[in-house]
């Protein structure tokens, strides 16, 4: 649990855009409510659609190089998950989550609760590294995942290490089609980011993912519910394998 003081120091909500600083972790998107489930200690899911909506100020290189990135996506589609825990305690937090991270094979059986078909399954059926180049900073990876009802997905991961603050990043290589052949999200154009850095004396968690595909009114449930329900259950499946 968090003092109220870091509390507010974690969320500096300012009336006037113009007072928000550097220091400020978050930005006025998010809301009292959702301040107080962070300061609680819980991992927050936010469905924001749009790059606009992002919560994160940019307080480090990396965390204005992910913004960049998601911006550029241009996603039609897109959702936070992110925790904050107190740094004492959780030192080697940041190295436990880049062992889960790179753990391709650990992927596999993830439970996925696919709301379309009121059923549980697996999020990734199989994992198949197809190259790895990780060296102890980081590095890359190219990885064929089975993803139903996709069949497989082949998906390149990048992983950069600097001790204090882990980034990761994973984007598909080839196009997605349903099973009657619907072309739903091209190369490149479904991408997820964990970023995990110490913060004062925070250990901040930040999962971000999005789609740059059609919105829709008879594709959008199917994107939603086939895409972005899978990148908030693999993050939330992470954060919470650190406990």
């Amino acid at each position: 649990m968090f003092t109220v003081k870091k509390y507010f120091y974690i969320l500096y909500f300012c009336a006037a855009a113009a007072s928000l600083s550097s220091q400020a972790l978050f930005n006025a998107n998010l809301t009292p409510e959702e301040g107080q489930k962070l300061a609680d200690g819980a991992i927050l899911i936010r469905n924001i659609e749009k790059a606009k909506n992002i919560s994160l100020n940019p307080v480090t290189p990396q965390a204005q190089e992910l913004i960049e990135r998601v911006k550029k996506l241009k996603p039609a589609y897109l959702a936070e998950i992110i925790q904050i825990r107190p740094l004492s305690g959780n030192e080697d937090l940041i190295q436990h989550i880049k062992s889960l991270l790179l753990d391709v094979q650990g992927y596999v059986g993830i439970p996925y609760w696919s709301e379309r078909a009121q059923a549980w399954y697996d999020l990734y059926s199989s994992a198949s590294i197809v190259k790895n180049e990780i060296r102890e900073n980081g590095g890359f990876m190219n990885v064929d995942l089975e993803m139903e009802p996709f069949g497989t997905m082949n998906v390149d991961i990048q992983l950069s290490d600097n001790g204090s603050e882990i980034f990761y990043s994973m984007k598909n290589t080839d196009s997605l089609k349903y099973y009657d052949g619907l072309t739903v999200v091209r190369s490149e154009k479904m991408q997820s980011f964990v970023y995990a850095f110490t913060y004062d004396d925070f250990i901040v968690l930040y999962g971000i993912g999005g789609v740059n595909a059609p919105s829709v009114f008879f594709l959008r449930d199917r994107i939603e519910t086939s895409f972005i329900n899978r990148i908030k259950t693999f993050c939330t499946y992470i954060f919470e394998k650190l406990t």
